[in-house]
């Protein structure tokens, strides 16, 4: 099951029993992002997720960033395995490199946009 972003967060301020105040304080995150992440206005970048898991390092790290597996790391060693860390750092790897070539895309949008509205003939 992947659990989206808004839910994870929602499921974080429950168990951990913290408002969102709280958890933006505790994570060094501007109380604005945490909220709008929260209520699905936008996707969080990686700072985003590093800064949540560096304040509560309890938290699965492959749910916290794919949605994927149990809200809490395995409680017999205190973490995931190294394999699923280096499985998350593949994943994420592959989506900066996404993230990079989709804005590489918009910027190239953008430049045509605007050469379209500077060449316009009225």
């Amino acid at each position: 099951m992947n659990t989206p972003v808004h839910a994870r967060i929602e499921m974080i301020l429950k168990h951990f029993n913290l408002n969102q105040k709280q958890l933006a304080k505790q994570a060094g995150l501007p109380e604005n992002t945490l909220s709008n992440a929260k209520k699905g206005k936008n996707i969080p970048n990686i700072e985003f997720f590093n800064a949540i898991y560096k304040a509560l390092p309890t938290i699965n790290p492959h749910w916290l960033y794919m949605g994927n597996g149990h809200m809490l790391a395995d409680s017999q060693n205190g973490s995931t395995s190294s394999i699923d860390e280096q499985e998350i750092a593949k994943k994420m790897d592959s989506m900066i490199k996404e993230i990079d070539y989709l804005r590489e895309q918009i910027r190239d949008k953008e430049e045509i946009i605007n050469l379209l509205k500077t060449n316009r003939v009225v």
